[in-house]
């Protein structure tokens, strides 16, 4: 399985804050680089006010509950070894950044629940998150009107970004990317043309579930069914009987770990399914899915929306996250990469826009962080290069297909490849 995960050196850090500062001037900054001290209560509306010797607060939702415990630990772990490469590197003028960890559960209502603390605590600079699809159109319209910007790492619905909310930004790449990049798979690599599409009815899963479904029939292929599942089902034999007497030469799902892995199981228990042939997407790219699948995972294939690594920055990363973690970045998830870097994405922006004042406070407004986002020519991250076009999407990479191998997946197909 080729290594997917980079590390930021203090030299690159510094270069990155130089990059942001060049993409946009501080807000409301006096002949002397700090900020003028005229400003009304009613300009400072919006601006969080960090005193002397405080922290630059960075929200955080993960879903450490939920369907995707373990990524969403994953990707706790990667936001936080950003904060301590900021950190390590001397912080901001000197203020130090900090993490507020709130569990997002993968889920819509968690979301808003974790959306409205954040917009009732002033010193929120900026959130990284959700995790889930449905997770961060929970957090999107609170964020939106308390004018708080985020920058999720894994959230994959292609309507996470729009031009109708400029708080709203992401590293991951979007699911109308694998959809279409795994049909074309299916359908010209593998030679497949009848296909039954199983989704679990999350934002997630169902989203890229249409998208692959209408991408087969736009290639010409024989779409034979069309199912949904719950999130937390155990028992799908019912539904794969159904789907088994259209005759599919694969299946396609679109969800989480758990659900795929008991469905590869169980089709190698249903007539007519036994060799069919079985797809997932990054939702199951976990040692969570090879763990419920057992040996049914064995030649199954997963597509995960892949960054462009860096290769010769992996091993002090993996031995940084083995030092705090005690465990090896692969054994939890994938998008620990995209966390880091949307955490540095927002630590670009915040320093191209702070200044500090004659007490020596830090003001950062979240106005013009909303912007900076957007305004951030490049930079190298742990993912590629990162730069956000007008509706927020900053994502680098491709889409890469692996394939389980002796317990382990294997890259087949797509970007990355020599």
């Amino acid at each position: 399985m080729p290594r997917r995960f980079t590390f930021l050196s203090v030299f690159l850090i510094a270069t990155l804050v130089l990059v942001a500062c060049a993409a946009a001037a501080p807000a409301e900054e006096a002949a002397d680089g700090q900020a003028s001290m005229e400003e009304t209560p009613a300009e400072m509306s919006g601006k969080v006010v960090v005193d002397a010797g405080g922290m630059v607060r960075i929200g955080g939702s993960f879903a450490l509950t939920g369907p995707v415990p373990d990524p969403g630990l994953d990707i706790r772990h990667g936001a936080e070894l950003a904060i301590d490469s900021l950190n390590a590197a001397g912080g901001l003028e000197g203020f130090m950044f900090e993490l507020v960890a709130e569990d997002g559960a993968c889920d819509g209502t968690q979301g808003t629940n974790v959306g409205n603390k954040f917009a009732a605590d002033a010193t929120i600079v900026a959130v990284t998150g959700g995790t889930c699809s449905g997770e961060t159109f929970g957090l999107m319209p609170i964020l939106q009107e308390a004018r708080i910007p985020f920058v999720s790492p894994s959230a994959t619905n292609p309507d996470i970004t729009s031009s109708n909310c400029d708080v709203c930004n992401r590293v991951a790449l979007s699911d109308a990317l694998q959809g279409a990049t795994d049909a074309r798979y299916v359908f010209n690599e593998l030679g497949l043309t009848k296909v039954a599409v199983v989704h679990d009815n999350s934002d997630y899963g169902k989203g890229v579930a249409e998208i692959f479904q209408n991408n087969m029939a736009g290639l010409g292929g024989d779409v034979t069914s069309f199912e949904g599942v719950q999130v937390g089902d155990t028992d799908f034999r019912a539904m794969l009987a159904r789907v088994g007497t259209g005759g599919p030469e694969a299946i396609f799902f679109g969800g989480y770990a758990t659900e795929a892995g008991l469905i590869a199981q169980q089709m190698t228990e249903t007539p007519g399914l036994e060799d069919t042939v079985f797809m997932s997407v990054d939702g199951a790219f976990t040692q969570q899915y090879l763990q419920a699948a057992g040996v049914a995972a064995e030649g199954t294939l997963i597509s995960f929306l892949a960054g462009d690594d860096s290769e010769a920055l992996n091993a002090e990363f993996d031995a940084k996250y083995v030092e705090k973690y005690g465990v090896s970045p692969d054994e939890l998830g994938a998008f620990h990469s995209q966390s880091y870097d949307s955490v540095m994405l927002i630590a670009a922006a915040i320093a191209a826009v702070a200044s500090v004042d004659d007490s020596g406070n830090l003001i950062i407004d979240r106005e013009a962080v909303i912007a900076a986002i957007r305004s951030v020519d490049a930079f190298d991250g742990l993912t590629g290069t990162i730069k956000c076009d007008s509706i927020g999407e900053c994502g680098a990479g491709g889409v890469r297909i692996f394939q389980v191998t002796d317990g382990a997946f294997v890259q087949v197909s797509g970007f990355g490849m020599e």
